[in-house]
């Protein structure tokens, strides 16, 4: 009886506990990808998500691979700027934690850089090659996550830390293309950033509340 009731007990511990974890990590959120830049098509339907967590963000995104040669490579310290196979894509996060004092109706990586009242950052949440059909790329970025963006910059830790609420942030996915693999270029080519939002495949997720 005794051995029952213990194994009821912790029976009932694991489902609140289950709970619990379910209800502070919340639901995943969809949303398109365009691209190249914000005023390129749909080129996958729902094919991006993100789930916020107390601590992180979870991030996804799957699109087809751009066949090499139809989009422009942007160039830079890690991209090759021409076509290869495979070809290098990055993955970012930037997470804007008080969108309403970005400069425009979509916040983007000026307000970041340039105005020191605009808390965020812009984080690596993978990378890799690519030369099949599809591009599918996912990450996890939390509080030790390192943050790109210059001095203004802020990690995740430090927002959060500061009394931000990662459901009244802007978040936005890009997946930067590198260009065809030159093993000179690697890591770099698949953790550090190149080009600018307008060679960028792009899905924008707004605050939750």
């Amino acid at each position: 009886m005794r051995t029952r009731t213990l194994a009821s007990l912790i029976a009932a511990a694991s489902l609140v506990l289950s709970a619990t974890a379910a209800s502070a990590a919340g639901s995943w959120e969809t949303a398109d990808v365009v691209g190249q830049g914000l005023a390129g098509p749909v080129v996958a339907a729902d094919g991006a998500s993100v789930l916020r967590t107390p601590n992180g963000v979870a991030a996804s995104l799957t699109m087809a691979t751009p066949e090499p040669g139809s989009y422009t490579y942007p160039t830079g310290p890690t991209g090759s700027g021409v076509a290869g196979h495979p070809e290098a894509f990055s993955l970012w996060v930037f997470i804007f934690y008080n969108p309403e004092e970005c400069a425009g109706a979509i916040c983007g990586p000026g307000d970041l850089m340039n105005d020191p009242d605009v808390i965020a950052g812009a984080y690596n949440a993978g990378g890799h090659l690519e030369g099949g059909a599809n591009l599918h790329l996912q990450g996890f970025v939390n509080k030790d996550s390192f943050t790109f963006g210059g001095p203004n910059a802020e990690t995740l830790g430090r927002a959060l830390s500061m009394g931000f609420d990662l459901a009244d942030a802007d978040i936005h996915l890009a997946v930067a293309p590198h260009g065809g693999l030159d093993p000179a270029l690697l890591p770099g080519s698949i953790s550090t950033p190149v080009g600018s939002p307008a060679s960028w495949w792009l899905a924008i997720f707004p605050p939750l509340s």
